[in-house]
């Protein structure tokens, strides 16, 4: 029963058959052909708002880009403690030669009223200036912002002159969740992300660009960053097939409904879990249960030091292997 990640397969099955239709097709590069062009179509369809859209290989390089991009040499980037830039990409962001500041969150939101009192209260010249504010949507512990919460960040990033960026890794999870849509990000954010990797996509990240400062030259730094890639077509047709028949939200939709059948399953069996929104299960255990369950069952495990393990469904999760789970935790 893998509950290890929401990347570790090949994509869905309908990209495959359409790579298969224009196999013997040649496609112009860079993110500038007709396949890449499809895809923002239905894209922007799904926005309702004008935007430049780049199709970028993975989560990493995206947060580069969409962080950095519009930061002087003394700007930086605040994220919540638990955010994924802060200790999941090597340093990514720092490398760039920006400081990303955080604040210490109980459950990995940032909220407006922290940002607004943390940038008033920043020291001047002698500090770093914050201008780009990064939350994740789903965040690192799988919590889900509400559209008011992203609101209310949005309105204070306006007030302060920051920019708002939405990792969007997971938000297909996000909207399988809470009901929102991408027209609401695209409505409060001036950047944001499409996640394909973590829900069906060969590989691959839409980077929805909205503020006009930010789109402009924006592919030039995308070059020098090392992230245009000369086949993009491939992550366009992953979005094409995902965006044109609902593929995209289905997807989404199937993980959730496994998450909360693994949920209700914990608490039928009185476990209730550290954190769960949307397809991101952590729940506490020991050492001893651990070692039990690993026998038939594959996770990671979130903070060894307190037995936090988590656990992951997707499109292809099974209701097989979320009652083997249970069937293994309550025997």
């Amino acid at each position: 029963n893998n509950f290890r990640n929401d990347y570790s397969d090949f994509g869905s099955k309908e990209i495959y058959q359409e790579i298969e239709k224009i196999f013997n097709k040649k496609i112009s590069g860079y993110g500038t052909d007709e396949i890449c062009n499809l895809a923002r179509d239905l894209i922007l369809k799904e926005l309702d708002s004008d935007a430049d859209i780049e199709f970028v290989s993975g989560g990493t390089a995206t947060n580069i880009l969409a962080t950095t991009f519009g930061l002087r040499p003394y700007e930086a980037v605040l994220s919540a403690s638990s955010g994924h830039i802060t200790h999941h990409e090597t340093g990514s962001i720092e490398a760039t030669g920006h400081k990303v500041v955080t604040i210490k969150t109980s459950d990995g939101k940032l909220r407006a009223s922290d940002i607004k009192d943390f940038v008033e209260n920043q020291a001047g010249e002698i500090d770093v200036k914050i201008k780009v504010i990064y939350i994740s949507q789903t965040t690192e512990v799988g919590t889900v912002y509400s559209i008011d919460e992203i609101r209310e960040i949005y309105e204070v990033c306006k007030e302060k002159d920051l920019y708002l960026y939405i990792d969007g890794a997971r938000i297909a999870h996000a909207m399988a969740a809470n009901g929102s849509k991408l027209s609401d990000y695209a409505k409060y954010s001036h950047i944001f992300s499409i996640g394909g990797t973590k829900n069906g996509a060969i590989f691959g990240e839409a980077l929805v660009i909205l503020d006009e400062n930010l789109k402009k030259d924006f592919r030039y730094y995308l070059k020098q960053r090392g992230a245009m890639m000369a086949k993009s077509f491939l992550i366009g047709l992953s979005f094409k097939v995902l965006f044109q028949d609902g593929l995209y939200y289905e997807n989404a939709k199937r993980a959730y409904e496994m998450s909360k059948l693994l949920v209700d399953g914990l608490k039928d069996l009185g476990r209730k879990p550290v954190f769960w929104d949307s397809n991101q299960v952590f729940i506490k255990s020991n050492p001893e249960e651990i070692e039990k369950l690993q026998k038939e069952n594959i996770f990671e495990i979130e903070n060894e030091k307190e037995s936090i393990i988590r656990l992951v469904t997707n499109y292809r999760t099974s209701e097989e292997e979320v009652r083997g789970f249970l069937d293994s935790i309550n025997n």
